[in-house]
C-alpha cells in the first residue's frame, strides 16, 4: 500500500506543427494517450486498491487540463490541497502566441485522510518550482526532492514513470521497456 502517489497522466495531447529545424517531427507524441475518462477509470482503480488510508496524490497536468483534472479528482472523492506551479523557464508558443512556461503539480488528499509531512519541514517549500525543462515530458528534479524531503519514510509510487527512482516503485510503459522494475 503507497502512502504517496506520483502521476503524469497521458493526457491526450499532439506535438506542434512542423518546424524548420524538425521538419519531419510528426504530430504525435512518443508515447500512448488517454482519454479523461480512461485515466479517470485506471486512478480510481489504482487508488481504490493501492493506497493506505491516509495518503497524498500528486498529479501533472497543464492549462487544458487543469480543471478536469481537479473535477475528475473529486468524482473519486479527492480535494484539492495546492495547485503547485512548475516554472519550466521556457515553452511552447503556439501558434505563435505567447510561451507555455508552466506546469501544475496538483496536491489531492481524502478529506480526514491526509498524510502529513514531517514537522521539521512544513512550510519549507512554496507552491512554486523553478526549473527549467529538460525533455519533453520530464518532470522537475525538485518535485520529487520536495516530496522525499517532506515524506521520508513514506512508501512511493510514481505512475507512468518514464525511469525508476531510488525508494520509489516505478509503474509505466517507458520503464519496462527499458527493463526497470518494481523499485526504482
Amino acid at each position: 500500500m503507497y502512502d504517496i502517489v506520483y502521476t503524469d497522466p497521458p493526457w491526450e495531447q499532439a506535438k506542434g506543427n512542423a518546424r524548420k529545424c524538425r521538419p519531419k517531427q510528426g504530430k504525435a507524441l512518443d508515447y500512448k494517450t488517454m482519454s479523461i475518462s480512461e485515466i479517470e477509470e485506471y486512478h480510481n482503480g489504482f487508488l481504490n486498491t493501492h493506497t493506505a488510508q491516509k495518503h497524498c496524490v500528486f498529479m501533472w497536468t497543464i492549462d487544458k487540463y487543469l480543471y478536469d483534472a481537479e473535477a475528475m479528482m473529486k468524482r473519486i472523492g479527492y480535494s484539492l490541497h495546492a495547485r503547485i506551479v512548475w516554472d519550466k523557464k521556457n515553452g511552447v508558443a503556439p501558434a505563435f502566441t505567447i510561451r507555455f512556461a508552466h506546469e501544475y503539480l496538483l496536491w489531492f488528499y481524502v478529506k480526514g485522510l491526509m498524510l502529513k509531512p514531517e514537522k521539521e519541514v512544513r512550510g519549507k517549500y512554496t507552491t512554486v518550482i523553478s526549473e527549467s525543462s529538460t525533455k519533453h515530458s520530464v518532470k522537475p528534479e525538485a518535485a520529487y526532492c520536495m516530496i522525499e524531503n517532506m515524506f521520508p519514510s513514506a512508501r512511493k509510487v510514481e505512475l507512468f514513470a518514464r525511469n525508476g527512482r531510488q525508494g520509489w516503485t516505478s509503474v509505466g510503459d517507458e520503464v519496462c521497456s527499458r527493463g526497470v522494475e518494481g523499485e526504482g
